[in-house]
């Protein structure tokens, strides 16, 4: 299993899935390579904070590489299966030209292109994604599936207080958008009434600097402790190009309490990713998306260590 950086989904999506993995498979060996620049503490404390009821064998198998690390680069690791809960990762390893030996390679699909080098190093590969996001036609072995959440090994927590009204999504570039359609939406919400936070990466600082002349708007910038804690309600704004495949907030929101909005204005007719898993949170049964022993995913994982 890997992870290419820390503190966002794609990070608990490797832990949740790798922990069910090992659950079931109980006779064979499963670890967790875990590739970031934070040292092993860090990354145990940042899990065992979130997670309660987690064996002990767990946390030892996970194993810490830094993305510079020789030991990354020159020891590959031989399995027989790789998965990566992240596919866009394991595009990154391929672009890099990090090829690792597995008899097979699973890879949950969050990204909307596939490496020129999959079908050639990993011939024996299957992917899993939402195909009402990703259909990757012939390009690659794939399959439909909704990428779940370990929602019976979350700690009880109470946000009850909290800071902001509301809490935006405004990470990464693809949520950078004009003066304008910001204040089209605080005025959506309240504004000068309630209080917005503005979650964004340092990348983006910059550019949103004017919330400063704002009132009741501001920027929240990682790492912050217990994120959830800091709103009440939660307004998903989706990425510009349709991508954002299976973010996990708005079910987390919803596991919490907390209610969803989805902010699209202007943009209403790209799908993304986000967009189907507001439907499937707040539309359907959100527990659907509970990552438990007998998912399907264990399935497909004993067919390829049989073959």
């Amino acid at each position: 299993m890997f992870d290419t950086c820390i503190v966002h989904g794609g990070f608990f999506d490797n832990f949740e899935y790798y922990y069910r993995v090992k659950q079931v498979f109980k006779d064979c060996t499963v670890k967790w390579r875990c590739i970031t620049s934070h040292p092993r503490e860090e990354v145990l404390a940042l899990l065992q904070d979130k997670y309660e009821r987690i064996e002990d064998k767990v946390w030892k198998d996970i194993e810490v590489v830094k993305h510079t690390s020789k030991t990354f680069y020159r020891n590959p690791l031989m399995v027989d299966i790789l998965i990566c809960p992240t596919n866009s990762a394991m595009y990154w390893f391929l672009e890099h030209g990090n090829i690792q030996a597995a008899r097979w390679y699973i890879g949950l699909g969050d990204w909307k292109d596939i490496h020129p080098k999959q079908n050639r190093y990993y011939k024996n590969h299957l992917i899993l994604c939402d195909e009402r996001v990703y259909d990757y036609g012939d390009s690659c072995n794939w399959l439909p599936y909704r990428k779940k959440i370990l929602f019976d090994r979350y700690k009880p927590k109470d946000y009850l207080a909290s800071k902001y009204d509301y809490m935006l999504n405004l990470s990464l570039k693809e949520r950078r958008f004009p003066k304008d359609w910001m204040m089209d939406l605080f005025e959506h919400f309240g504004y000068r009434h309630v209080m917005f936070g503005a979650y964004t990466g340092h990348k983006n600082v910059e550019y949103y600097k004017w919330f400063e002349l704002l009132d009741g708007v501001e920027l929240v910038i990682p790492p912050v402790d217990e994120f959830m804690g800091l709103f009440r309600e939660f307004i998903y704004i989706p990425y510009k190009d349709g991508s954002d495949a299976t973010p996990r907030l708005i079910p987390e929101c919803a596991y919490y309490n907390k209610p969803v909005h989805f902010y699209n204005k202007g943009f209403e007719h790209i799908k993304s990713g986000g967009y189907y898993r507001w439907k499937d949170t707040m539309e359907d049964d959100w527990m659907k998306l509970w990552l438990k022993r007998d998912d399907e995913i264990m399935e497909h994982i004993d067919k390829c260590l049989s073959s």
